[in-house]
């Protein structure tokens, strides 16, 4: 039963709050709900809760791990007074998404795209997950947040997060409410769970085991400092984690909005889905995407071998890889369903608050994903399209509904753009730039419609015409990392296909190895359209060390199929290399702005 997902969650205390998160992001079909029953349930929870509470009193309750802890009272919710109008923020990132996973997004389409803006042109600076959070948080490139020594696949993640110049405690110093729900990094099970580290957050509640769809341990810090690991019984279907990430940030909102009214806030939301094993919600088990399967590119399986050595050397997908990547695409789409439900959901409550017209919503991944394309599985890390664009939408004050930027942005301008949009400075070292006067066009409370005159084209005009990409790999690992790649077993542990794999004759495909070591920039200015790459696994690339190349003309070959780089004269050759180095050792200046 749906309501069942309010247990084990100390903040859920009237009727009000439990009826509104049924009718949010748990199961839809309304035919199955029997409102009498809703009504008994939440009232049978109110009152166990205030029995609950009669007896411990700020004890709190359920199976909590850690710290003593009370359910918090308005004035728990946060510490500031209300101050001056500024705008809110909720910042979704989902995991491991690719840009033709929105066809399963129709309501994100049509709430924020539709409704706001897009961008055509946005990259991650690193296609795998720590490092590229790490960037969006810090507002830094790769090779500016511990690269390549760093801790977290080469990043130094858990430094990077709480920093008194990252994004959460820029935001938290000057006046913002900060919460966090979902995944932040691939290492928060340490500096959120073991460590208890809250550095810049007002409110956490995130899993401890983010990879598990129905993990049952979440972080959990109060505003007054209260942290404690609260556990969830799982025997209830409704640990499912995307709708527990939706539910407690919908509840914290619901909160802070009444009780601290005016104060503005930031909520950050980490799904986890799409990323493997992409379990969708037990409610949405039916398949809608059955007939769907991995999109078959020009560059789809295809021999590719003047590419660097790891994809060289990839075999051709045979049938039960083929059926293995269609399976892949269709439960990686189901996940997303919650997602656009959760999206749809704060959208709603933000608009129920009267706070939506006060509110920019930001949704994005950290970075993209193939399928197949060029012999390489199911993964991400690769320097071309398929693993550096996403999909990234913004609505909210001034911007203009079904608006476009064309310009070459990416997850590094993300912390600089909704600093500049709360009227912050944007910290030293910060090497992305703000975006705010690129997505501004109409007259708002917050931020200026045009700044000295100039207009968003005079902006764009000087706007950078590459995006620097850095990778380090993170080892040799291949396609049978993925249970369901060898044991032939679906989602439901039923079997799909014949076992693959492991076994002395079956094939495997290299996801990762270290020639996949890179430094490289995307340029597309009215002149060219090109991707550029250096490679070396020692990661040394000054004075052209680099051991390979690649160059693809994207205007000529869009699916980076034909490396040009040995038939390219050696002044264009010297003239990349010149301009990568220029981004690829680049440094935020004292205005954030001295890198490209």
């Amino acid at each position: 039963f749906e309501v069942l997902v309010l247990f084990g969650f100390g903040p859920f205390l009237s009727i009000g709050n439990c009826l509104h998160l049924v009718s949010t992001v748990g199961p839809h079909d309304s035919s199955s709900v029997m409102w009498s029953q809703v009504f008994l349930a939440c009232a049978v929870l109110c009152v166990a809760v205030g029995a609950e509470f009669s007896r411990h009193g700020h004890e709190g309750h359920g199976a909590g791990i850690g710290e003593q802890r009370h359910v918090p009272l308005p004035s728990d919710m946060g510490g500031r007074r209300p101050s001056a109008a500024k705008p809110n923020f909720v910042l979704i990132q989902t995991d491991d998404q690719a840009r033709w996973d929105m066809i399963a997004m129709n309501k994100t389409v049509r709430l924020l795209q539709n409704g706001g803006v897009s961008f055509t042109n946005y990259m991650v600076n690193t296609p795998i997950c720590c490092p590229s959070r790490t960037e969006i948080f810090s507002g830094r490139y790769y090779h500016n947040v511990g690269a390549p020594n760093g801790t977290c696949m080469h990043a130094n993640s858990e430094h990077w997060v709480f920093d008194p110049t990252s994004l959460f405690s820029t935001l938290q110093s000057n006046g913002y409410l900060t919460g966090v729900f979902g995944k932040v990094t691939n290492d928060q099970g340490g500096y959120f769970c073991r460590k208890k580290m809250a550095d810049g957050m007002t409110m956490i509640s995130s899993p401890c085991d983010y990879n598990n769809f129905y993990s049952t341990q979440y972080f959990v810090k109060l505003a007054n400092g209260t942290k404690y690991v609260e556990k969830l019984d799982s025997k209830l279907p409704t640990t499912y984690q995307t709708s527990q990430i939706g539910n407690r940030s919908i509840s914290w909102i619901n909160d802070i909005a009444k009780s601290q009214k005016g104060t503005p806030f930031f909520a950050y939301l980490g799904p986890h889905a799409p990323h493997y094993p992409a379990n969708p919600a037990p409610w949405q088990l039916d398949n809608i995407f059955a007939e769907i399967k991995a999109p078959r590119t020009p560059n789809w399986n295809v021999s590719c071998p003047d590419k660097h050595e790891m994809i060289a050397d990839n075999p051709p997908l045979n049938d039960n890889a083929t059926i293995c990547l269609d399976h892949q695409h269709q439960v990686r789409l189901m996940s997303l369903r919650s997602v656009d439900d959760v999206i749809e959901a704060v959208y709603n409550t933000l608009q129920e608050l009267d706070i939506l017209q006060n509110t920019y919503i930001i949704f994005t991944s950290d970075h993209g994903y193939h399928l197949g394309q060029w012999r390489v599985p199911s993964s991400k890390q690769q320097p071309y399209d398929t693993d550096i664009f996403v999909t990234t939408l913004m609505r909210g004050p001034g911007i203009g509904a079904g608006s476009t930027v064309d310009s070459m942005v990416g997850n590094v301008d993300v912390a600089p753009t909704i600093l500049d949009l709360a009227g912050i400075d944007v910290p030293k070292g910060m090497d992305g730039k703000s975006m705010a006067k690129l997505v501004v066009t109409e007259e708002n409370d917050f931020y200026p419609k045009h700044d000295g005159g100039q207009t968003v084209d005079d902006v764009a005009a000087t706007w950078r015409d590459a995006f620097l990409i850095e990778y380090k790999s993170v080892g040799h690992y291949d396609n049978t990392h993925a249970t369901m790649w060898w044991s032939g077993k679906d989602f439901h542990g039923e079997m799909h296909h014949p076992p693959a794999a492991p076994c002395p004759t079956c094939p495997h495909w290299w996801l990762d190895g270290p020639s996949n070591t890179y430094r490289g920039l995307r340029l597309h200015n009215t002149t060219h359209n090109l991707l550029y790459a250096e490679f070396n696994p020692d990661w040394e690339f000054t004075n052209k060390t680099a051991v390979f190349h690649e160059y693809y003309d994207i205007n000529k070959d869009p699916y980076q199929m034909t490396n040009i780089y040995g038939s390219t004269a050696a002044d264009i050759q010297a003239a990349l290399h010149e301009q990568l180095q220029t981004y690829a050792t680049c440094a935020g200046g004292s205005e954030g702005g001295s890198c490209p």
